[in-house]
């Protein structure tokens, strides 16, 4: 599971502002190249003053991703909440998650940034923190679902159309002449859900032909 702390204290409001100011400047610049004076510069202050809050970079980081997460983390929980049956469980879920990267570029940007990277302590972080929720949701849900196919590459391919999707969103605008709307997320949170479980092609009837 994620390792987001939904029983921490909150934080105070300075350390707020210092860690929505790093997220924007690590998802537009990317972590090695943000020094600790450009996130000083970015909120008014001194690095001195930076290092009262957080002891380097990397904790801000870190601090940064939980952050951005915290309060996904208890939607997550109230999403996949409930009776009901699992397919509209699983559907509701891949609109929530694609919800959560298309709403959110800063979010988007940054897991992008650090895909291209490659680093593997900052990718470690950044999937227990953002992903690591999410998928084990999804392999649950897949488990119940499709008990015979492996759940965890299932989940996998979900993840990896939902991010497809957001990436692609402006192409496939212009390609499908369709805007990315709520019902438009809506139908493809449908689709993504019947092409994991079903595939694409229908199932032939006994004793048809093909």
């Amino acid at each position: 599971m994620s390792s987001v702390d939904l029983t921490a204290p909150p934080l105070s409001e300075r350390k707020v502002s210092i860690l929505e100011a790093a997220t924007v400047l690590f998802a537009e610049h990317g972590y090695a190249a943000v020094s600790i004076r450009d996130l000083a510069r970015a909120i008014h202050t001194t690095p001195a003053a930076l290092y009262h809050h957080f002891p380097d970079k990397d904790a801000i980081y870190a601090a940064a991703l939980r952050h951005v997460f915290s309060d996904r983390a208890k939607a997550l929980e109230a999403v996949v909440k409930g009776d009901d049956a699992p397919d509209v469980t699983l559907e509701r879920l891949i609109v929530w998650l694609t919800q959560q990267f298309s709403d959110n570029p800063v979010l988007a940007r940054l897991v992008q940034r650090e895909l291209l990277a490659g680093d593997r302590d900052r990718l470690r972080l950044l999937t227990e923190d953002v992903m690591a929720a999410p998928f084990q949701e999804i392999k649950r849900l897949m488990h119940r679902l499709a008990p015979t196919k492996d759940a965890a590459l299932s989940a996998a391919t979900i993840i990896a159309l939902v991010m497809g999707y957001v990436q692609l969103s402006p192409v496939l605008e212009v390609l499908t002449g369709e805007r990315n709307t709520k019902q438009r997320l809506r139908d493809f949170a449908a689709h993504t859900k019947d092409l994991v479980l079903h595939g694409l092609l229908v199932q032939p009837q006994p004793g048809a032909h093909i």
